[in-house]
């Protein structure tokens, strides 16, 4: 009884002295605040966070007395802030007052493992424009970040039961659907349609002089130009990265936008001879019935499409390392416009999907789009497609005559659609198909349009390069098409795909063939893929595993499957060396499509106490190209004891095992980052990262042999390990609701990998860099928001050795290069959004 006495004499004396700062506040507006403004009541911080995880599990309150279904709280606590609280309807749906919270969310989630640039366009549209629960299909739902097929089948059922969804209450209450999967649900559905007639508008101007990736992967870097060439690009490098967008609709049925994309160090881009820039442009319609049929959206112009886990299908320039379809690694199946910066798999026609009677769902395109294209020396042939940036023709360094044509060199004519017919909710056969057709014979000839004449005899040859037997079987074709007079070569790929839920386990498995003799029905000749997968999920616990089996042969330029390397890694194409010209180097850099794995992925994330969350991944797999055996694991731990402090460390081990003990190949990567974050109240956050790793490699006696002698000696070049080593501080500090800066400063030596607000970045510094990048970002009203970056990087002078034979000393010093890694550069983002 003192006890209880005790804490309600506590409990009044706090709600005294703070009345009058929350009364001078405002009341909290308890269904619609962020935690960090739940600090202001006066209950411990137990009790803060239990009433914060009630309010979003449950659902808005509509009465104060639910909290007494909070066991942390005594009816006393109920009674003593129930004046200082504020019940209104959950808004956080109003397009006009988003804006901020989005840039918030995009913030978070770009700081994950697996995010790109293209999926940050998705999610920002997405935010932008809330899908209605109530008419969401099982592909809509299963899409979204962090949702599992799991998630979206009781979302489905609770529909059915329910007849709609009429709150962010009603959907908690979805039997199966798991609290993690419903947070993030809850970012992107509304609850009914939007008011007709109402018009919605959204621009966005992105203008940067970062380079872009294709991928996210920590080992990948900007493909680059060398400026000592006896060549260069058209453009290169006075033009900045300008991608205008914009979207306008007036109801749920109908939407248009275009948008207009011009790579860093490209000129402006044209239509044939004519003065007008290539922008991309659609037209789409949704959400419309034809007596039995409902269409989900048709979509006019600029498209792209998926189908299921990417091994037959997906029409993206992006590549996203270990995307497995859950948790942040997600596709989207389906056909939907394009505004994208894709360029070389951008689809350019019309896009249908739809259902029949509710149980067959379909999907269908076509498209006829110019392709980027190393031609053969014959101008009537083609080796490979290729993803350039900048776009740009190799031009001659002094006459300005084109040494190697390469822009819109191909015409590709491209169909296909999937059809699955649906048993219930989550459970569906599918078959999927498409075909492209080329203008030009696919004749893969790399050693006459790729490899320079002098190192020809490196190719299949070398030990470092054991990704060329990938190269080697490359795709060619010679055939004509009844459906297209100009075709002279083509590409066909069929698969089926299964999926199923069964309470809380989901199964998916898809299968694909490309069609190498014409001959839909035998499969035996023609090169496979395989990627199967199951994921167990439970409230604060889920497991997936997932295998994947992709032939040498199955090149698919569409594939965008789970993988960890995309195809050609390890192969002359990543020595830009070796090759006519370095630019070339594309072809691997700018790779989209995996290699070809046979391994076994798994990956866990399990929330031990409130404030422990464990995840780990790991994977084991061989490259057929060659047999290569890889490990890989990460394994991180986040420690919360507070609202305030977080603490996270990750571990990663990885290895790529050696064929004998004189094998040159093998490595050990061992990388460990720490982070601390404080969060300060007000949004505001304060950062600390030490990052530390090594890469060792095994002996390369070519390193240790004196050629002239034959004998061991110390190297004057080479090395056995390479360490890295970064010490950073990232601040966020909001002045006011509409107002913020973000800014970090860092010390890295060695190699180095970071997401730096919305960007990703790999960095290589062998003396030292100091690196430092600040952001503001500034609401101007309702509509409109505005975030500018500026980066700085000053790195150590390198000095560079080269060695040739002379008289005196086979290893003399011939010749001592310095560089200096000093750079700027600038990101700015203007957005619209009404």
């Amino acid at each position: 009884m003192k006890d209880h006495l005790n804490h309600t004499f506590i409990s009044l004396l706090k709600i005294i002295l703070l009345l009058p700062c929350l009364i001078w506040s405002g009341q909290l507006d308890i269904n619609n605040a962020s935690l960090d403004a739940y600090q202001d009541l006066p209950l411990t911080p137990i009790q803060i966070q239990a009433v914060y995880e009630y309010v979003q599990y449950h659902g808005p309150l509509e009465s104060i007395y639910e909290l007494v279904n909070v066991e942390e709280l005594s009816p006393c606590d109920i009674e003593g802030i129930k004046a200082l609280l504020l019940l209104r309807p959950d808004d956080s749906a109003a397009t006009n007052t988003r804006l901020e919270d989005q840039y918030r969310k995009v913030e978070d989630w770009t700081s994950t493992e697996g995010a790109s640039e293209g999926l940050m366009e998705l999610w920002l549209e997405r935010l932008a424009e809330p899908m209605n629960v109530n008419t969401a299909s099982y592909e809509d739902l299963v899409s979204l970040q962090n949702v599992s097929p799991i998630d979206a089948v009781a979302v489905l059922k609770l529909r059915e039961e329910s007849g709609s969804i009429g709150s962010a209450r009603w959907l908690r209450n979805a039997t199966g659907l798991s609290y993690y999967g419903y947070r993030n649900l809850r970012d992107f559905v509304a609850f009914s349609e939007p008011e007709g007639g109402q018009w919605h508008v959204w621009y966005n101007l992105v203008m940067k002089s970062i380079p872009s990736t294709t991928s996210s992967e920590e080992e990948t870097a900007p493909s680059y130009y060398d400026p000592n060439a006896n060549y260069h690009l058209e453009g290169f490098p006075n033009s900045p990265d300008i991608l205008h967008k914009f979207s306008l609709s007036n109801s749920s049925h109908w939407k248009t936008g275009f948008s207009y994309n011009r790579q860093l160090g490209e000129i402006n881009r044209y239509f044939g001879d004519g003065n007008i820039p290539e922008i991309k442009a659609h037209l789409t319609f949704s959400n419309l019935d034809a007596g039995p049929f409902h269409l989900d959206r048709l979509v006019l112009g600029n498209f792209s499409a998926t189908m299921a886990q990417g091994v037959v299908f997906e029409s993206t320039d992006f590549r996203s390392p270990r995307r497995s379809g859950y948790g942040w690694n997600k596709r989207a199946h389906g056909v939907f416009s394009d505004l994208s910066r894709s360029q070389e798999y951008a689809q350019k026609g019309l896009g249908i999907q739809g259902s029949l009677f509710d149980r067959v769902k379909l999907l269908g395109f076509v498209s006829k789009n110019d392709r980027d294209a190393v031609l053969n020396p014959d101008g009537e042939s083609f080796t490979s497609l290729i993803t350039l940036s900048p776009r740009s023709n190799i031009l001659d360094g002094g006459r300005e005559t084109i040494l190697m044509e390469l822009k819109d060199v191909v015409n590709e004519v491209t169909y296909g659609g999937n059809v699955r017919f649906e048993f219930s909710p989550g459970t569906f056969l599918g078959l999927s198909s498409y075909e492209s057709l080329y203008d030009k014979e696919l004749r893969p000839e790399p050693l006459l349009s790729i490899v320079d004449a002098a190192n020809t005899g490196l190719f299949l040859n070398s030990s470092g390069n054991g990704g060329d037997t990938e190269i080697a079987a490359m795709h060619g074709s010679s055939a004509k098409s009844g459906l297209w007079a100009d075709a002279k070569a083509n590409r066909r790929v069929q698969g089926l795909e299964f999926s199923t839920v069964v309470s809380n386990l989901a199964l998916q498995v898809e299968w694909g063939v490309l069609d190498k003799d014409s001959e839909i029905l035998s499969v035996k000749q023609d090169p496979q893929a395989l990627v199967a997968n199951a994921f167990l999920q439970f409230d604060n616990f889920n497991f997936m595993v997932l295998y994947r089996d992709y032939d040498l042969g199955y090149d698919n330029p569409y594939q965008r499957s789970f993988s960890n390397y995309q195809r050609y890694k390890s192969s002359i194409f990543e020595d830009d060396f070796y090759l006519k010209y370095s630019y070339l180097s594309n072809l691997y850099t700018g790779a989209a499509q995996p290699q070809a794995e046979r391994g076994v992925f798994i990956s866990s994330r399990y929330q031990i106490h409130r404030a422990w969350v464990l995840t780990t991944n790991f994977d084991t797999w061989t490259r057929v190209a060659d047999g290569s055996r890889y490990y890989r694991t990460v394994a991180t731990a986040e420690y919360r004891p507070t609202f305030n402090y977080r603490f996270n460390i990750r571990q990663k081990w990885q290895a790529r095992g050696s064929f004998n003990l004189f094998s040159p190949t093998g490595y050990e990567n061992r990388e460990t980052i720490i982070r601390a974050r404080m969060r300060l109240g007000g949004f505001d956050q304060l950062q600390v990262r030490i990052v530390n790793s090594i890469t060792q490699f095994d002996p390369r006696r070519r390193l240790t042999i004196d050629l002239a002698t034959g004998l061991s000696n110390v190297s004057p070049v080479g090395q056995a390990a390479s360490p890295g080593n970064a010490l950073g501080f990232d601040l966020i500090h909001n002045f006011n609701p509409m107002f913020k800066v973000i800014g970090s400063a860092m010390y890295y030596k060695g190699f180095f990998w970071n997401f730096e607000d919305t960007d990703f970045g790999v960095f290589d510094a062998p003396n030292g860099s100091i690196r430092w990048w600040v952001t503001v970002f500034s609401r101007l009203g309702n509509h409109w928001a505005v975030r500018a970056k500026l980066t700085w990087d000053d790195g150590a002078a390198t000095s560079n050795y080269a060695y040739g034979l002379v008289q005196y000393d086979p290893r003399a010093l011939q010749k001592n290069v310095s560089w200096f890694g000093e750079g700027t550069d600038f990101r700015l983002q203007l957005d619209y959004a009404f």
